[in-house]
């Protein structure tokens, strides 16, 4: 591009111009490659029939600029060099949290020799337009780049315009600095959330063809309940099984399909379910016991078995027990006294070698022996 196009600009920009936004404003630029010898990376020669500045933002084909030269002007266009913002980096004053677009680099060149010159190890330099943001920024003021901390410690503005950032690489402070979203000194002002989303009905569950069922999940924030959550239902394969944003459920052809539960505004706090559609008049058992999980030794306890029928309480149904040793031992340090169909006694071994041993008690489905649930119960001595 040289001054011999000046009488043609108007006809250049309208023939091979491009839109780009300079500042936030529509503008047509011609826009080529940088080829002289002092190339950068991402660096481009932009020239416009409007004014333009050193520190100026260039929104160019989905990705923004920042002019980091001098600019040359004339009676009919400006001309300058700018390069592509390769960060976005998040400073934090006091709480208040500002982002910002950055030209960061671990090398720069001398304006003396136009020769590169690499940075000390962990050194890094950034470029940011000079507005009234960057204005506050402080010495010692830390940020992070790609979930690594750096420090500043140096500042110059040498171009009307830009702000350049010396900075080195600190140290993680994982009681305040929000490392996953590359914000220092987040907690120092906020309170760390820690989120959870639990599906009520287990892991495992049955819908009737052709009926519908209500999934019951719970958020929590820092283990307190969180009241009417936002959460988004997804369903793996909606043609087996549909499912709506308040969690009710559609049997639509037998199969199974995966549902996912996630809290809306936090999608990777998530839970899932896997759903079975099944045919009316299809068992589906499942089993819980209730009792107390510790044992005094040479103490006895009683243990009941409660089976369900696709959720509902059942009584016609009965279960076997048995007794090990959690870890497989012998002899098994408990013995069962007395049992029924629903019901079990066991008493907890005597011996000194029954303190801090666990026993396993299982209790399988006589119409269905693959139906097995299993209580573990720990045993301490007495006194």
């Amino acid at each position: 591009m040289t001054r011999s196009l000046e009488p043609m600009l108007d006809f250049f920009l309208r023939e091979n111009g491009e839109l780009v936004h300079i500042n936030n404003v529509k503008q047509l630029a011609l826009i080529q490659d940088a080829t002289d010898t002092i190339q950068m990376t991402d660096e481009k020669l932009i020239r416009a029939a409007t004014p333009l500045h050193t520190g100026d933002s260039v929104d160019y084909r989905d990705e923004r600029y920042l002019i980091t030269s001098q600019v040359d002007q004339n009676e009919k266009s400006c001309r300058g060099r700018m390069r592509k913002c390769n960060q976005r980096l998040a400073l934090n004053w006091n709480g208040q949290v500002k982002w910002f677009d950055a030209v960061v680099e671990a090398r720069t060149f001398s304006t003396e020799t136009g020769k590169v010159i690499s940075m000390p190890e962990g050194n890094i330099l950034v470029s940011l337009q000079d507005n009234r943001n960057t204005k506050g920024i402080t010495l010692s003021q830390r940020f992070y780049m790609t979930h690594q901390p750096f420090k500043i410690v140096g500042m110059d503005r040498i171009l009307n315009g830009i702000i350049q950032l010396n900075c080195t690489l600190d140290s993680i402070n994982t009681a305040y600095d929000d490392v996953e979203n590359n914000i220092a000194d987040k907690w120092k002002y906020e309170i760390a959330h820690t989120y959870a989303l639990h599906i009520n009905q287990g892991t495992i569950a049955h819908v009737l063809l052709n009926e519908t069922i209500t999934l019951n999940a719970t958020a929590t924030d820092n283990g307190n309940e969180i009241a009417n959550p936002p959460i988004t239902y997804t369903s793996s394969d909606p043609s087996v099984i549909s499912v709506d944003q308040q969690g009710q459920l559609m049997g639509i052809a037998l199969g199974q399909a995966s549902i996912t539960a996630k809290l809306t505004y936090h999608p990777t706090v998530l839970s899932t379910i896997e759903m079975r559609v099944v045919e009316a008049g299809t068992h589906i058992y499942s089993i819980a016991i209730t009792g107390n999980p510790m044992l005094k030794t040479g103490q006895s306890a009683s243990y009941v078995s409660h089976i369900y029928d696709h959720g509902v309480e059942v009584f016609d149904q009965a279960v076997e027990w048995s007794l090990r040793n959690r870890d497989d031992s012998t002899p098994i340090m408990g013995s069962i006294t007395a049992s029924t169909g629903t019901s079990v006694t066991v008493k907890a071994g005597s011996s000194s070698g029954a303190n801090n041993k666990d026993l396993v008690l299982t209790a399988t489905l006589v119409s269905n022996p693959s139906m097995t649930i299993k209580k573990t119960i720990s045993l301490k001595n007495l006194f």
